[in-house]
């Protein structure tokens, strides 16, 4: 439990994101002085000023202006809609202001809308750095607004006491273990793709929500956006990642600074979904996507996404297609596969299915009996060859899980540096 729901609002370049980093004392999310970075609602906690165990739910949402400012109006005006749903969720409401230029004609707009919807607000004041800025903050009494709050969240100033406002104002402090516990205990599920392949439409569909932006235009999404969910009384993480572009098409420092981000979450990750798009096949891109999950131990699932929209489809299509991602795919012929149409709610409800098989062998152990039928098995099936240079074939003595999460079993045998990769993996997918 939490003792309420906070979000952060604004025109784009107050200083939003800056100061939800500072007051979760993360930075989940990307700031940069080009307006329009944060697009997607990224959700923190922020912990008590008194009470480590107590705290709030911190919603950072996107800057917006009635005007066209990301050269992209399909973005602007969804970043709009998430901005109103995060203000009908929050208990309190923060309108960052720009203490350096002052007030702009949107402020007055977006003041008029907080008090028609009869919002519990506290107006922030932004890059105050010092006293000798605080002359900046009488001109804001414009806006027909009684209190400011001013800080730096830049400088860390004044940031502590509007944490503490901000709790005065949420009337009961929760004890958040209980909601602490269900994240930590959660499984973390990253949705990679390239733009545009339906990560967001997909994450949208499994949660029952607009949380990530969904429009036709690539990249849209460049925070990786956390969203809790529970499936068979189990807790879920999903992340949706900005799509990774090849290097050559990472136009601007923002993106490339998401797609490190999305790298990242590969790498924190137990299970990953690989999202495609099935008129345009498994590309190179999405080959290196896998391999990139697979080279770090990471359980993966393929997600064809808009099959419906795929062309003369027969019988053995979704068999055909299979066999062709498997074959670029080599030696992950064991990867499993699922059909999709996001925009027809197809085959939608197998991801989280599959997911939570991934999940439970990703966390599994088996016994050292097990493990050594299992070895036997896979010698049995394909006999290790002579080595020429010792003359003799490889014995394999004993094997043991010591670890899971990946799982990791460890095999004692004559002459361990001879064995090549091929037959290393060969055990592990023997049923």
């Amino acid at each position: 439990m939490i003792a309420g729901i906070v979000a952060i609002i604004g025109r784009p370049n107050v200083g939003k994101s800056t100061l939800f980093n500072r007051m979760t004392r993360s930075t989940k999310a990307i700031v940069d002085d080009q307006p329009g970075v944060t697009r997607d609602r990224l959700f923190g906690t922020v912990s008590s000023v008194e009470d480590d165990d107590a705290g709030f739910l911190l919603i950072d949402t996107g800057g917006f202006e009635t005007k066209d400012l990301y050269y992209q109006p399909f973005a602007n005006n969804i970043v709009w809609e998430q901005t109103q749903q995060a203000i009908t969720d929050a208990d309190v409401v923060l309108m960052v202001l720009d203490g350096k230029t002052g007030v702009h004609p949107h402020d007055f707009q977006l003041v008029t809308y907080l008090k028609e919807n009869g919002k519990n607000v506290i107006y922030v004041i932004n890059k105050i750095d010092g006293r000798e800025h605080e002359m900046n903050t009488l001109e804001f009494y414009e806006l027909g607004v009684e209190k400011f709050t001013s800080v730096s969240a830049a400088h860390n100033r004044g940031v502590w006491d509007l944490c503490a406002e901000v709790e005065s104002q949420l009337n009961n402090k929760t004890d958040l273990k209980e909601h602490r516990a269900l994240v930590d205990g959660a499984s973390k599920i990253a949705i990679i793709g390239r733009p545009n392949a339906g990560k967001s439409s997909i994450l949208n569909r499994l949660c029952g929500e607009e949380r990530s932006l969904v429009s036709d235009i690539a990249g849209t999404t460049r925070d990786t956006v956390d969203t809790n969910i529970i499936y068979n009384k189990k807790p879920y993480v999903l992340l949706d990642t900005a799509g990774v572009r090849r290097k050559k098409k990472i136009f601007d420092k923002i993106e490339g600074m998401s797609v490190m981000r999305s790298i990242r979450t590969i790498e924190d990750a137990d299970v990953v979904v690989l999202v495609m798009a099935a008129d345009e096949g498994l590309s190179d891109q999405d080959a290196r996507l896998a391999s990139l999950a697979l080279d770090k131990y990471k359980p993966l699932l393929i997600v064809v996404n808009k099959w419906d929209l795929y062309p003369n489809k027969e019988t053995n299509s979704s068999r055909d297609y299979a066999i062709e991602i498997h074959e670029k795919l080599r030696d992950a012929a064991y990867i499993p596969i699922i059909f999709a149409s996001c925009l027809e709610n197809q085959r939608i409800h197998k991801i989280m299915a599959a997911v939570e098989e991934l999940c439970a062998n990703y966390e599994k152990r088996v016994s050292t009996a097990k493990v050594n039928e299992s070895l036997q098995r896979a010698v049995l099936a394909h006999t290790p060859a002579i080595l020429r240079r010792y003359s003799k074939r490889v014995k394999f003595y004993f094997a043991t899980q010591v670890s899971a999460k990946p799982p990791t079993i460890v095999v004692k045998c004559n002459v361990a540096e001879e064995i090549q990769e091929s037959y290393k993996r060969f055990p592990c997918e023997t049923p």
